[in-house]
């Protein structure tokens, strides 16, 4: 039996300027974005090999605001998610898209939409992103968003590993070619009855000419560094994120 998701179809993300957003999102990622609406509000869609990344326009704080999975069948979605606890808001929903009640979700805003086709496209540029690596939720009780993300939506988890050094809990949860990654902190931990977004692990095929064009482009780049999976190397953006921490990865060749 297939599982009830299949993908990550979209990352949305509240941004006090749009038109600002969109120009640092569009240099950030490597190409140009679209002009849409998004449920009703103003968007920007910059559409990846393996995600969506949305922007729509908020006078809240800025951030990541929802994370939109994609099912092979919306409609057995629709019946089973309120079978195992995970309440539907039918006022926001419509017959392809299932707003989910945060009041089930840890506090988070999740949402599930019927597939969509994977994009295969050129890169403008040997640096341009090449899609998502992980998103990041940032946990009071793993235990608990574990039974969340692997028991309710059958995400398939890959790791649970706790490291005294790195003062956290990371688990992580394969979502069609990329990670949604739980980050609990033990020496800081989040109320433990909710959860909240935390950041974004862009993708790269060379990371050092990423690197290199963002700071051609006016980005605040951190320098390269080993990074903490095996074989990979990553560097931190450190502005014109709009409110979401943001880290570059490339594997080593």
């Amino acid at each position: 039996m297939s599982r009830m998701i299949s993908q990550l179809d979209s990352v949305v993300i509240g941004v006090n300027d749009l038109d600002a957003a969109a120009v640092d999102y569009a240099a950030l990622v490597g190409k140009a974005g679209e002009q849409g609406a998004f449920r009703g509000a103003e968007s920007v869609s910059f559409q990846l090999a393996n995600t969506c990344l949305r922007l729509v326009g908020t006078t809240e704080r800025q951030g990541m605001k929802q994370l939109v999975f994609g099912s092979p069948d919306l409609e057995s979605a629709r019946r089973r998610l309120p079978n195992v606890g995970v309440g539907v808001l039918e006022g926001d929903s419509d017959d392809n898209f299932l707003a989910l009640n945060p009041e089930t979700t840890r506090s988070v805003n999740l949402a599930v939409a019927a597939e969509r086709e994977s994009v295969s496209e050129d890169l403008a540029s040997e640096g341009a992103l090449a899609g998502l690596d992980h998103a990041v939720v940032a946990s009071g009780d793993g235990d608990f968003t574990s039974a969340l993300l692997s028991g309710r939506l059958q995400l398939d988890m890959r790791l649970d590993l706790t490291n005294q050094d790195w003062d956290s809990r990371l688990m992580f949860f394969r979502c069609g070619d990329l990670i949604v990654e739980v980050y609990q902190s033990l020496s800081k931990p989040l109320p433990p009855e909710r959860d909240r977004f935390f950041g974004l692990s862009w993708r790269t095929n060379n990371i050092e000419a990423t690197n290199s064009e963002l700071r051609e482009k006016g980005f605040d780049v951190s320098d390269i560094r080993t990074g903490r999976r095996p074989g990979t190397r990553v560097c931190t953006v450190r502005d014109k994120t709009h409110g979401v921490p943001t880290l570059i990865l490339g594997r080593d060749n």
